[in-house]
């Protein structure tokens, strides 16, 4: 026997109300446990700095007394929503999955699983590749000249900028760019249309999102942007791979296509000038033959005559 609407009602009641107290509850385990290991979550913080953002023992400085409490209840708060953030997701798709059908269900679960794991490698790659390129640049340009004192509500928030701009968003484009061309909102051949203004808009966005104007931090967001384009627009081809070719279709591909064409055009071009030159030889060589020949024959004959000539006169 089917439940009823009210007890349906009832239920989803229920599962909300499990899923508000839950993540009420991991916010403040988030939020706590943050504001208690305060010391070592900064340190982990810090690390990609390795020691470059002052004098005094490469840590970073604040100028107001106040400033290091506001940082830490900062830094808490958004430990909490870090660890807030997976029950909230957790819940939310278990109050879903009555009301939708489970072939839905599993594909909206896929998704927000993809588009997790995709979040955890921008943010790895802003961790581990971007803070540290970026900062041994700029932080060492002027040694010698300057030394860098770096406020750590400055830091702090240049870090978790990226962090949210490259998780949340840069690296979401293949997942949106497919989803996309799944439901046929923005086919693999929009998409490729639009690859030549990738580069530009790219560049722009990059410049947009970056606290600074330095064109090395620039470069390591646009770089990643173009990365993702080309693997958004791959997983909208396999999505819907019939009528079109990818890997044909790649500025790289279509270059060394030309290349061939035009190396090809070259040598069958040389090889018909000198094709030419050689028939050219041959016919010289042959009317000089003939030419040679038909004196020789001329020679002959006259000789011949002069012969038979003297004969007759003589004989």
């Amino acid at each position: 026997m089917s439940p009823s609407a009210y007890e349906r009602g009832y239920r989803l009641g229920q599962r909300f109300r499990n899923t508000v107290l839950l993540s009420v509850l991991a916010w403040s385990i988030g939020a706590g446990a943050t504001f208690w290991w305060h010391p070592e979550v900064f340190a982990f913080l810090l690390a990609p700095a390795e020691e470059m953002l002052s004098p005094f023992d490469g840590r970073p400085t604040f100028s107001a007394p106040q400033d290091m409490f506001s940082a830490t209840l900062s830094l808490s708060m958004k430990g909490g929503q870090f660890v807030a953030f997976p029950v909230l997701v957790v819940g939310a798709l278990t109050m879903l999955r009555p009301f939708v059908p489970r072939r839905f269900w599993l594909f909206v679960t896929t998704y927000s699983a993809i588009s997790i794991a995709m979040f955890a490698l921008g943010a790895s790659f802003v961790f581990f590749t971007m803070i540290p390129v970026s900062l041994q640049f700029l932080l060492t340009f002027g040694k010698g000249i300057a030394e860098p004192v770096i406020l750590l509500s400055e830091y702090t928030s240049l870090l978790l900028s990226l962090l949210f701009w490259i998780g949340a968003v840069v690296f979401q484009l293949p997942v949106v760019m497919q989803l996309l061309a799944k439901f046929r909102l923005v086919s693999y051949a929009k998409a490729r249309n639009l690859r030549k203004w990738v580069v530009p808009t790219a560049f722009i966005f990059a410049a947009l999102i970056t606290p600074s104007l330095d064109g090395t931090l620039t470069f390591l967001v646009a770089l990643p942007m173009l990365i993702l384009y080309e693997v958004g627009l791959l997983a909208g081809w396999l999505t819907h791979p019939d009528g079109d070719n990818y890997f044909a279709d790649l500025p790289m591909v279509q270059r060394g296509y030309r290349l061939v064409i035009r190396i090809y055009r070259a040598i069958r071009s040389g090889a018909v000038r000198v094709a030419r030159k050689i028939r050219r030889g041959i016919g010289l060589a042959v009317r000089i033959y003939r030419a040679n020949c038909w004196l020789a024959g001329r020679a002959v004959q006259r000789g011949g005559e002069k012969i038979v000539e003297w004969w007759k006169r003589w004989g």
